[in-house]
């Protein structure tokens, strides 16, 4: 059970390789490799070849006469969930520091494309539950690459023909995903529906950029509106300023008036 959790922990894709760091799988290194020149790397805690491998160094393993390797990923999850413990041996304070020489070895092993080896793989075990004898399947596309591990990364994200790539056109509402070498035949089996999709994608803008003009204009008014409202009431202020001087002007005129009138009643009465 453990050793099928290992290899599935193992599993190699483009992502497993260039962003988890797991180990290397055991049974894809032997495609290329003999069982002697991975027995000293194998990883005490997944028991696959060694990703960046670590070598314990603590003190209470010093009679063990083999080394003790782990993956660099495998020995850091151990710790988060292990906190002053060790691999090896339940202890605290565990010692590891980083084994170069080893870490060039397993660089420079040769090995398959790990997208080949996973193909060979799902064929076997299609072939052996149908019943059928092994063999290549006809139309199965095949990476030929045989490189070191160190250049597995580069070969996965710029030349392998099983790389799966979606559309050119998928931010227009195509959802196509396919092997990076049939991208073309999609592009120009499906030259009409990326440019409905293209049309139908310019027509939703063109339907936004009216929304937002028409919003545009709708604000416009408004703040005329407010505008000539606030206008409106400067004005009516300012005819209530008028109208408030003309009342103190007139009620100063009918005072004097009044003066005056009061004024020739007196002169006419001494007269």
């Amino acid at each position: 059970m453990e050793e099928e959790k290992s290899k599935d922990k193992a599993k190699l894709d483009l992502k497993s390789i260039t962003e988890q760091q797991i180990c290397f799988d055991k049974n894809w290194i032997l495609q290329s490799n003999k069982q002697e020149s991975i027995r000293n790397f194998i990883c005490l805690i997944c028991k696959q070849v060694a990703n960046n491998p670590m070598e314990i160094n603590c003190t209470q393993h010093e009679n063990i006469d083999e080394p003790l390797i782990v993956g660099e990923n495998c020995l850091n999850q151990f710790l988060n969930q292990n906190p002053n413990s060790c691999p090896v041996e339940p202890h605290e304070n565990c010692l590891y520091s980083q084994n170069r020489m080893a870490k060039r070895y397993i660089n420079e092993l040769d090995v398959i494309c790990p997208r080949q080896f996973q193909q060979e793989q799902q064929q076997l075990q299609m072939s052996t539950q149908q019943g059928h004898e092994e063999g290549e399947t006809p139309g199965i596309v095949t990476c030929n690459f045989k490189g070191e591990v160190k250049h597995v990364n580069d070969h996965l994200e710029h030349s392998c023909c099983l790389q799966m790539v979606r559309c050119w056109f998928k931010s227009f509402g195509c959802n196509h995903k396919c092997l990076k070498f049939a991208i073309d035949d999609h592009l120009t089996s499906n030259m009409k529906l990326h440019f409905d999709l293209v049309i139908k994608s310019f027509d939703a803008l063109q339907q936004d950029i009216r929304q937002y003009k028409e919003e545009i204009n709708k604000l416009n008014l408004e703040n005329e509106t407010f505008k000539m409202k606030s206008k409106k009431d400067e004005k009516i202020s300012h005819l209530k300023q008028q109208l408030d001087q003309y009342q103190k002007d007139n009620i100063k005129l009918i005072s004097a008036q009044a003066c005056y009138i009061l004024f020739l009643f007196s002169f006419h009465s001494k007269i």
